[in-house]
């Protein structure tokens, strides 16, 4: 009888264990005692600091159409091109909206290529984080926390400094309930609201029997030969239609493609006169659309970390100014660190910009507006040029 069987990603080299649901309830197990056989289901949770979960409403239409659809909504949503990323998308849920997920094809690979290494070349690939229950909540999971705001899931590297986790936490309508003492020490959270003792795995795999919500990274080009096979064998009529319908395409294309070509001849000479007008006096490159990706990409030496920035930041508040942080938003793409500060008068933040500036950083400040008393300001910190 088939199996389903959970089990975390874990570092290179360290032994797995797996997660079972029995008449006794959930129980750990050795690899060697769960004996993965090729007809058993596994789901492989992976940490949700290296993916992005979303909910997005995408109308009903083709599978390719729901894809553009929310790469489209996700835009701006994300710290990097979304054509660029591999997207995954789920199951509707009640609420209407979709699940979707996006993480960096580079990494499926490295996690598809591990699957195959141990022996799991069919197994599913899901965001830990993915499964929370809606009930606002925050889960200690060694590395990185888990936290559903009731909204919102996410994940937060572990690393990051007790005052930028309560502000995330803090941002939350609901209080969040923590997974330890620990944890709701450094949330900031009452320590009566620990919620649950059980081992990280455990918890992820009893949530996802009891009915959470699973959207199965191996989507697209990483979707497992399992699953492929099976649409294979579903669409085999279907590809044979469009086998002899592709024959008079390419015959349309190859029309088509002669057109295009003297049309881009047309284009490259406009483009060029455009870049002389432009640049009058310097030499146009033979290969305009190389140049400006290199120009794109020439900052890039200098992009300032997010740990770098949220520690030099905290540092460069004086102790009892009265100033505070509100939020942080960090572009990974360019580098830079947005935050939303408090401070108590007008003034006190072009003083925290001289002692960043004084730190060799890059600083600029948004509009100000007064709320209840004090002062809110945009605060952008970057490497300095």
């Amino acid at each position: 009888m088939a199996r389903r069987l959970y089990t975390l990603m874990p570092p290179s080299g360290e032994p797995t264990q797996f997660a079972l649901a029995g008449e006794k309830g959930m129980h750990l197990m050795s690899a060697s005692e769960a004996n993965v056989a090729s007809g058993d289901e596994v789901i492989v949770f992976v940490p949700a600091t290296e993916v992005g979960c979303f909910e997005v409403r995408i109308p009903a239409q083709g599978a390719a159409e729901i894809r553009r659809s929310a790469a489209f909504a996700l835009e701006d949503d994300v710290a990097v091109p979304v054509e660029d990323a591999h997207v995954a998308i789920g199951q509707t849920l009640e609420s209407g909206l979709r699940p979707v997920h996006v993480v960096d094809p580079a990494l499926m690979e490295q996690w598809v290529a591990r699957l195959n290494a141990a022996g799991l070349k069919t197994a599913k690939l899901v965001a830990d984080v993915s499964v929370l229950p809606a009930t606002p909540m925050a889960l200690d999971g060694e590395n990185h926390i888990l936290i559903s705001t009731g909204e919102k899931r996410f994940a937060l590297d572990a690393a990051l400094p007790d005052d930028a986790l309560k502000a995330l936490a803090n941002s939350a309508k609901a209080p969040l309930a923590a997974s330890s003492a620990a944890l709701a020490h450094r949330l900031g959270v009452s320590a009566n609201s620990a919620s649950s003792s059980l081992p990280l795995l455990l918890q992820l795999a009893q949530w996802t029997e009891n009915g959470a919500s699973v959207t199965d990274l191996r989507q697209g080009a990483f979707i497992n030969r399992k699953q492929a096979d099976i649409r294979l064998g579903a669409w085999r009529p279907t590809l044979m239609l469009v086998a002899g319908a592709a024959v008079a395409f390419l015959v349309v294309t190859a029309i088509e493609t002669h057109s295009m070509n003297r049309l881009a001849n047309v284009l490259e000479q406009q483009a060029r006169a455009i870049y002389t007008a432009a640049f009058p006096g310097t030499p146009v490159p033979s290969n305009l659309a190389a140049a400006v990706r290199t120009q794109e990409a020439a900052p890039a030496a200098s992009r300032l970390p997010f740990l770098d920035a949220t520690a030099l930041l905290y540092e460069a508040i004086p102790e009892d100014s009265g100033i505070s942080i509100a939020s942080l938003r960090y572009d990974r793409q360019t580098g830079r660190l947005l935050a939303s500060m408090v401070y108590p008068n007008y003034g006190a933040d072009a003083d925290l910009k001289r002692a960043l500036e004084a730190k060799g950083l890059g600083v600029s400040l948004g509009d100000s507006r007064q709320q209840d008393q004090q002062v809110i300001g945009d605060l952008t910190l970057e490497a300095a040029r």
